[in-house]
């Protein structure tokens, strides 16, 4: 069974849509404990909150990961691999912005622990796939497709 790191746009969406919620909720119950939240996730969604959403953002989407101890910190040689792959994408004319460079971050620290990235952003981590192996996917896997499916990386 493979490990998985959603990144923070399906977060996001599944704060301010309940059908997006449901979505996630059941990814996360039919997949767990192969699901992990990234601290650089949780960074995104804390920066981002709107003041009426921290509470429940805290209690739903962050804590349940730390009480399991299933969260992914990038370390030392994941920020080194991510400042070298933001170098590359910067000279195959990317711009750089800090979504961007969370995202390489994401991809790096995903690796870590053979993760498979769930996201909502296919161009990007296409572009991050360029200068470093990893495994992501548009969407969420079903148990069904997940042996079945290819999936980018």
């Amino acid at each position: 069974m493979s490990n998985y790191v959603i990144d923070t746009q399906l977060y996001v969406r599944a704060i301010r849509n309940r059908a997006e919620y449901e979505k996630l909720r059941a990814f996360t119950s039919a997949f767990s404990p192969s699901v992990y939240l990234c601290s650089v996730v949780a960074q995104e969604l804390l920066a981002g909150s709107r003041p009426e959403e921290k509470r429940e953002l805290m209690r739903t989407y962050i804590e349940p990961f730390e009480d399991l101890g299933r969260t992914v910190v990038p370390t030392h040689w994941e920020w080194r691999k991510a400042g070298t792959v933001l170098n590359g994408l910067r000279a195959r004319g990317y711009t750089i912005t800090a979504a961007f460079t969370n995202d390489v971050l994401i991809a790096c620290t995903a690796n870590q622990i053979g993760a498979e990235v769930i996201h909502d952003n296919f161009r990007d981590y296409h572009a991050i796939q360029q200068l470093v192996r990893f495994r992501h996917r548009t969407g969420y896997p079903t148990r069904d497709a997940e042996a079945a499916a290819p999936t980018a990386g």
